[in-house]
């Protein structure tokens, strides 16, 4: 689960650092790697403080074919960076600092992308690989992924759950919103999350979604929605239950998802596939209700081409409600 936490004051900035280290060493790193998290940590969080508005700091581990490790993810929705390329070099500063910080994160990041729009706010990403043991240049994953995943407010254990399987020429994603919120919630999630993994290969989304009903009897239920991609013939597959937002954009062109309704473990009917060409450059959002509104990718100039999670986390940040569990889940086509 990932930990997030508010940074508008100094003091902040030291327990960022501290669990950045705790976490890291928890992964396995050694001392020069704790050395760049507990860098990246104190650098991001003081841009936080001199820079950002409603800054946060979000940490977690990550593993994936490039490598494993720490991952921060810093965003506010404070002024934005005017000129990025002049802000992340050494010497630059509108703050009276000697304005080494941005280029100090991207020497001791593995991985760092940013995002960042005047008046709309900042979201960097920064990624801290154990023994530095990543490529110059590493072979990306065709299908590149993010999340965001939060509990509602005052909750500990989180009702939505999310996963990726490949299967055969399938990749398969599975997001789960456990109905209400809470331990109950999360046991219903985890039921569907085990049905989703054991389904064979040839299970279509829609037949996985029966053998999540199926498996899912004696728990509360949940709405869901299952997606499979096929890169190499062009395919996706879509079956959704209840209200899970779905959406693929391609090109200059968004098509939204349909689901049926019902609560898959207690009143599903027939559920309905959709059918449509996947194309490379192709990007595939879903996310449970418990963010807000229908966002609208045109308010976000580029930020399709930037990493699948920091689109996760901008559309986290700006529509993301604190009265419900919440998550956001993005499959970037890096072809």
């Amino acid at each position: 689960m990932e930990t997030t936490i508010e940074v508008v004051e100094q003091s902040q900035v030291g327990q960022v650092r501290r669990l950045a280290v705790e976490l890291a060493r928890a992964q396995g790193l050694g001392e020069a790697d704790l050395g760049r998290a507990a860098l990246v940590a104190t650098e991001l969080s003081t841009n936080l403080v001199k820079y950002g508005k409603q800054g946060t700091v979000t940490l977690n581990s990550f593993h994936d074919t490039v490598g494993a490790g720490l991952q921060l993810i810093a965003s506010d929705v404070g002024p934005g960076f005017p000129d990025f390329d002049a802000s992340r070099r050494d010497g630059h500063s509108t703050g009276g600092s000697l304005g080494i910080g941005l280029g100090a994160i991207m020497r001791a990041s593995d991985l760092f992308d940013t995002y960042s729009r005047i008046d709309q706010g900042t979201a960097i990403l920064s990624r801290i690989a154990a023994d530095r043991n990543v490529p110059a240049a590493p072979a990306r994953p065709a299908l590149e992924l993010g999340a965001r995943r939060a509990p509602m407010r005052g909750e500990v254990e989180c009702g939505d759950a999310w996963a990726h399987a490949r299967s055969g020429r399938w990749e398969r994603l599975c997001l789960v919103d456990g109905l209400g919120h809470g331990p109950l919630a999360a046991v219903a999630a985890d039921a569907a999350l085990a049905a989703f993994r054991a389904a064979p290969d040839s299970a279509t989304p829609g037949d996985i979604i029966g053998l999540c009903h199926a498996a899912m009897g004696n728990t509360r239920g949940a709405v869901m929605a299952v997606a499979a991609i096929d890169q190499a013939e062009g395919k996706f597959v879509f079956a959704g239950v209840g209200n899970i937002a779905g959406v693929v954009h391609s090109g200059e062109s968004s098509h939204h998802l349909l689901s049926v309704d019902g609560i898959v473990g207690h009143n599903v009917r027939k559920v309905l596939m959709v059918e449509r060409c996947w194309s490379p450059g192709d990007t595939l959002v879903l996310a449970t209700d418990g963010l807000s509104g229908r966002w609208n990718m045109n308010a976000y100039p580029g930020l399709l081409k930037r990493h699948a999670l920091l689109v996760a986390s901008v559309l986290f940040r700006d529509f993301a409600r604190p009265t419900d569990d919440a998550t956001v889940l993005v499959a970037r086509d890096l072809r």
